[in-house]
């Protein structure tokens, strides 16, 4: 199962007091076992390094996403040799992207859609995120029926992968 990780998942994964701390230590230990493969986004990356610590650091042991650009010129992460994808698939990406700000809440940030556009690409089983504008009922709902990509929680991706429904 290919899932890939917001950058809250990083930081969660490290912060005792997060309520998604427990589900994602078991998270890691089933990719630790080959259970299941998880990746990070350039994106996520990108919102991580503002502030270099372990969270930083997990997320780059992680297999690097292939890199497809959202947004304005100058919102891009990474460089030139780092994109995917071709003038039709950024076309594409600006359309996905509009798509998605409708379908979320409207605080949802450029560098989850981000991270999301290139979970859809890489044709991951499942993005997680604690990301409430994502994640609702509501919006995860619809941005999964729409583009056919689950967004869930840590703690409904633990107790999915451990109950055997996934």
């Amino acid at each position: 199962m290919k899932i890939v990780l917001d950058s809250n998942c990083f930081i969660d994964d490290l912060n005792q007091e997060s309520r998604a701390y427990m589900p994602l230590q078991e998270i890691f230990k089933a990719s630790n076992r080959g259970k299941i493969a998880l990746f990070v986004s350039l994106h996520s990356l990108h919102e991580l390094e503002r502030k270099p610590d372990e969270a930083f650091a997990l997320a780059k042991s992680l297999p690097l996403l292939l890199h497809y650009p959202i947004g304005s010129w100058e919102e891009q992460v990474g460089a030139w040799s780092q994109l995917a994808g071709t003038w039709e698939d950024a076309k594409r990406n600006k359309e996905i992207q509009q798509g998605l700000k409708n379908l979320a809440k409207s605080g949802a940030d450029l560098r989850d859609l981000g991270a999301y556009i290139d979970a859809l690409y890489a044709r991951a089983d499942v993005f997680v995120t604690s990301d409430k504008d994502l994640v609702g009922k509501g919006p995860s709902n619809r941005i999964a029926e729409k583009y056919k990509l689950r967004i869930v929680t840590p703690e409904k991706l633990a107790a999915q992968l451990f109950s055997n429904i996934f």
